[in-house]
């Protein structure tokens, strides 16, 4: 069985990414009312820097031989089984701030749906990887 979860310098970045699409965005809000624009980028800026962390730093995942288990949640825990013979295919993603931090983004797709892993360690991503496309465990 192969566990993995998300590597602290992905929790980073991810952080980073929503603070900035953010910081993209307030122009739009704060042109329409400047105390309402600092209101919800403020609770944006929030959103970004508290819930998603925790929100990622409970995330877990597992793959064994027949199937990839998800689970997330900061008061609800929550949990995906996926049977592996479902999962069609995986594409790693980096940038280079993520190369830089020696993480990846990899999005495994599924009959039906994608599942999104932002910020797996290349090391855990390798695995991944070859697991999924048939490697042993």
């Amino acid at each position: 069985m192969l566990h993995f979860s998300i590597c602290s310098a992905g929790i980073k970045i991810t952080s980073f990414w929503m603070l900035l699409f953010g910081t993209l965005l307030a122009p739009f809000v704060i042109w329409q009312s400047l105390f309402i624009g600092f209101l919800i980028y403020a609770i944006w800026a929030i959103f970004a820097c508290v819930v998603v962390p925790m929100s990622l730093h409970s995330f877990q995942g597992s793959i064994s031989l027949g199937e990839v288990r998800i689970s997330k949640g900061i008061l609800f825990k929550t949990s995906h089984r996926i049977p592996t013979r479902f999962v069609t295919g995986v594409t790693r993603l980096q940038t280079p701030l993520l190369r830089l931090a020696n993480c990846s983004v990899l999005i495994l797709y599924t009959s039906g749906t994608f599942i999104l892993l932002p910020g797996i360690s290349n090391n855990m991503a390798d695995q991944i990887i070859h697991v999924i496309q048939g490697g042993s465990l």
